[in-house]
C-alpha cells in the first residue's frame, strides 16, 4: 500500500516543519514584539519563523502570526501574519501586515516556511517567499496543500505580488485498508524569459499523478499515471495573475 504510507510519510513530515518552524532567535524575537507593540499572548509562537537573507548584509526575514481568534481548547485559529526584514539585533528595516487571513480549523495550518529562491522578478528585485502548510483531518478523505505568496524589499515596507498560489496538492478518498483514488499536484516556479509590464512572467510546472488502489486477491495493487503540464502567470493590476 505504498499511497497509504506516502499520505502517512507527508502527515508526519508536515507535522514536525510545525516544531521546526519554532526555530527563530528568541531575542530577536522580543525585540520584534517589542517594536510591534506585540505580547506573546497575541501571537501563535509557535509558528513564528526566520531566516537569514542570502542577498542583503545583516538581514533577517521573519515571520509573526497574530492572533485575530482562537477557541478555548486552541485548535481553531486565524491570523494574519506580519512579514518584516531586521537585523541581527531584531531592529526592524521592513514591515508588512499581510491582509490575507489564514484560518486553521478543520484544515490544519501546520507551519509556515520561507522560501528565498531566485526569485528575480525584475533586473533590480529579487522576491522571497512565505509558503503556509496545510492538512486535513479525515482518515477517509486526506488533504494537504502548500500555498505560496511573494514579497520584495519596498522603502521601509513589503510588496506582496503573489498571494496563496497552490504550490502542493494532495486529495484522496479510500476505505482506509487499500480501495480508493488519490490526487498528488506539485508545482514548481520558474523565471521566463518573456515580460509584462517590466516583471518576469512566472513560469509553473505542475506535476500531477494519480493513483488508483484496488485490492485484489488480497493484495493492494496500485496503478499510477502521470501528467505535466505549464501555465504563465503574469504580472497586471500591482500583482502576478
Amino acid at each position: 500500500m505504498k499511497k497509504n504510507i506516502f499520505l502517512y510519510t507527508l502527515m508526519i513530515s508536515l507535522f514536525f516543519g510545525t516544531i521546526a518552524a519554532q526555530d527563530i532567535d528568541s531575542i530577536r524575537l522580543t525585540h520584534i514584539l517589542k517594536n510591534l507593540k506585540l505580547d506573546k499572548t497575541k501571537i501563535r509562537e509557535e509558528l513564528c519563523i526566520e531566516k537569514k537573507m542570502p542577498n542583503a548584509d545583516d538581514s533577517y526575514i521573519a515571520v509573526i502570526p497574530v492572533i485575530l481568534n482562537q477557541d478555548q481548547e486552541d485548535y481553531v485559529f486565524t491570523v494574519q501574519n506580519y512579514i518584516v526584514i531586521t537585523d541581527s539585533k531584531g531592529t526592524i528595516k521592513n514591515k508588512y501586515f499581510d491582509p490575507t487571513e489564514l484560518d486553521s480549523d478543520a484544515v490544519n495550518l501546520r507551519s509556515f516556511s520561507i522560501d528565498t529562491g531566485l526569485y528575480t522578478i525584475s533586473s533590480t528585485i529579487r522576491a522571497f517567499g512565505v509558503k503556509a502548510d496545510f492538512v486535513g483531518s479525515s482518515k477517509p478523505n486526506p488533504y494537504a496543500s502548500g500555498k505560496i505568496s511573494l514579497y520584495y524589499p519596498e522603502g521601509k515596507t513589503l510588496k506582496k505580488v503573489l498571494d496563496q498560489f497552490e504550490m502542493d496538492s494532495t486529495t484522496g478518498e479510500w476505505d482506509t485498508r487499500c480501495n480508493g483514488e488519490f490526487k498528488d499536484d506539485h508545482s514548481y516556479i520558474m523565471m521566463d524569459t518573456s515580460k509584462t509590464n517590466n516583471f518576469t512572467n512566472l513560469k509553473i510546472k505542475t506535476i500531477s499523478v494519480t493513483s488508483i488502489n484496488t485490492e485484489v486477491k488480497g493484495e493492494c495493487e496500485e496503478k499510477e499515471t502521470s501528467k505535466t503540464f505549464y501555465k504563465q502567470l503574469k504580472f497586471k493590476n500591482g500583482k502576478y495573475q
